[in-house]
């Protein structure tokens, strides 16, 4: 994906998109952990899309107690960005 279309998605889909190139970092570094093909960390990434508001309020919670405070709206951010990523790793690898 190209950097500005996937920036002009966030502004579209959220009030408060992320900073246009901590969100661009994040997208290429999640993007090599796919295509790196680590089992674990491509299961794990893929489980979170399909968090209930529970288990994201615990994440929220585990990367808290690691210092980085996130808001929900940063949160689901950062999941569409995994998403994104994961759909990029899956044409690269058809």
């Amino acid at each position: 994906m190209e950097k500005h279309v996937l920036l002009y998605t966030l502004a579209s889909i959220y009030d408060s998109p992320l900073d246009g190139e901590m969100a661009w970092n994040c997208y290429t570094n999640l993007l090599i952990l796919f295509l790196e093909e680590d089992y674990d960390t491509v299961i794990y990434l893929g489980a979170i899309g399909s968090f209930t508001h529970n288990q994201r309020l615990q994440l929220r919670c585990k990367i808290a107690e690691r210092g980085f405070e996130l808001t929900p709206n940063e949160l689901d951010q950062y999941i569409f960005l995994i998403l994104v990523a994961q759909s990029e790793y899956m044409k690269v690898k058809d």
